[in-house]
């Protein structure tokens, strides 16, 4: 039986900020991916960036190297037909 790890989103109202953030991550070689921003957490067509737990303190250090604050970084948590999302 395969454990699974936990999934967060970072969350950023701009395109930039995403991307920004996506590009630091990649270079400290992070598994992450550049996703669409749930409904659930915000209406329009925002990024967010999702990542395993065992990224959280490199995401979390970069996020204060870029000095930009994001919308939230939300955890996410599996139901049988649809995810909700719990902020952190």
């Amino acid at each position: 039986m395969q454990i699974e790890e936990t999934e967060y989103l970072v969350v950023y109202p701009g395109h930039n900020s995403t991307t920004l953030l996506y590009q630091r991550l990649l270079k400290k070689s992070c598994n992450v991916e550049l996703v669409s921003t749930p409904i659930k957490i915000s209406y329009g067509c925002s990024l967010s960036i999702k990542f395993k737990e065992v990224y959280i303190d490199i995401v979390n250090a970069e996020i204060l190297k870029i000095s930009i604050k994001p919308k939230g970084i939300y955890k996410i948590v599996k139901k049988a037909k649809f995810n909700n999302y719990e902020m952190v």
